[in-house]
């Protein structure tokens, strides 16, 4: 797959090894992504693509999954409950598409997410599926790092809520740090993301 070499993107960071791009424009092709979404792998010779199709889904899940850890009140749960109900989605087809991909190919990326060498691999979150875990781990890199991939869900969350997340569970998506030169023709994503915020 090197559809993705086509198209205008950006480096976003490295997901366990493998590029995260974001689309700059939508691209239809070898595979089908959005400028919402984001893209693990798909570049010239790289591992074979996987869409994160809904971030608003992600995010969703994630809220509802960590709910727990930010100690609300009965109201005020249902509150945040009433925000992101209507984007949860619990089918992984919904949410992730894994493009092209056998059982060879997802069984590798399953050992590479189950890696001792980072604090947040999946070999720590066992007890829940490997999608769900995937799905989750991007929903909160959408929260706090790409919030306008989800931002008619994000506005309406009350900072209140935002602050009471303590620390991070899922990151796994090492960002490219501003003036590094990268090979992707939109440049690095890390720096529109600060431009954003300012």
């Amino acid at each position: 797959m090197s559809h993705i070499d086509s198209f205008k993107h950006q480096l976003v960071g490295y997901f366990f090894g493998l590029p995260v791009y974001l689309p700059l424009e939508d691209i239809n092709g070898d595979f089908q992504c959005t400028t919402r979404q984001l893209l693990i792998g798909g570049g010239s010779g790289e591992h074979p693509a996987l869409i994160v199709k809904n971030p608003l889904a992600c995010v969703a899940m994630y809220l509802d999954e960590n709910k727990v850890e930010l100690k609300l009140s009965n109201r005020e749960e249902e509150e945040l409950e009433a925000l992101y109900k209507p984007y949860l989605s619990w089918e992984t087809e919904e949410v992730l598409d894994f493009c092209e991909w056998d059982i060879k190919v997802y069984h590798e990326f399953y050992k590479r997410c189950r890696t001792k060498r980072s604090l947040n691999s999946y070999r720590s979150y066992e007890h829940i599926s490997f999608e769900r875990w995937l799905i989750m781990g991007f929903g909160e890199f959408f929260f706090f790092s790409m919030p306008q991939h989800a931002i008619e869900l994000i506005d309406k969350i009350d900072v209140k809520y935002k602050k009471r997340f303590f620390y991070m569970r899922y990151n796994n998506i090492l960002l490219i740090p501003p003036n590094m030169p990268v090979h992707a023709n939109g440049g690095s994503a890390y720096i529109s993301i600060l431009k954003e915020r300012e």
